[in-house]
């Protein structure tokens, strides 16, 4: 493209300073695009670099925690909020292993919630009976010879046999 020419130079100074720069090929990095626009990027670009190399630099501890199931421990974390919460009458030492039951499931949070609400807080190895036989959280409520299910379940009847006596209701307890 041709450049126009004034005879003026102060004129000419204000032309090259609003003209693009031509440009040969595209600029790869960030210190060629600065250079190229005339910018000194230098101290931005090296606290860039010293913060990415920071977050991708493992954290102490974080290989002990991935080892003991990181994502299970928040999940246990959050058991033992809802636990202590619906039990305040339990102390630490009674929770804790209420609360690693609880997260062994692998339920998420609102699930977790509505099951505790639904059978209690001692109650984990009801809930993974009733996710073995495919008895749903909705159908807690479900009313089987008079009785709800949740209060079948909280009375110590088996999650198998609340489902055979849906089944011979005619009832399903599936979702």
């Amino acid at each position: 493209m041709a450049r126009i020419r004034f005879t003026d130079p102060d004129l000419q100074a204000v032309y090259a300073c609003l003209t693009p720069q031509e440009v040969d090929g595209r600029a790869d990095t960030a210190e060629a695009i600065a250079a190229r626009e005339g910018l000194d990027l230098a101290a931005d670009l090296a606290a860039v670099r010293r913060r990415t190399a920071r977050s991708a630099a493992p954290r102490p501890g974080a290989e002990r925690a991935a080892r003991r199931g990181g994502g299970r421990r928040s999940l246990e974390s959050f058991a033992f909020t809802m636990l202590s919460r619906q039990a305040p009458h339990l102390r630490t030492a009674q929770l804790r292993p209420l609360a690693r039951d609880w997260a062994q499931l692998g339920l998420w949070p609102e699930e977790m919630q509505g099951w505790i609400s639904a059978v209690g807080v001692d109650s984990a190895a009801v809930v993974r009976d009733c996710g073995t036989a495919g008895i749903a959280l909705a159908a807690m409520d479900v009313v089987l010879d008079g009785v709800r299910v949740k209060q079948r379940l909280r009375g110590g009847e088996p999650a198998f046999s609340a489902l055979a006596r849906a089944a011979s209701c005619g009832r399903s307890l599936s979702a």
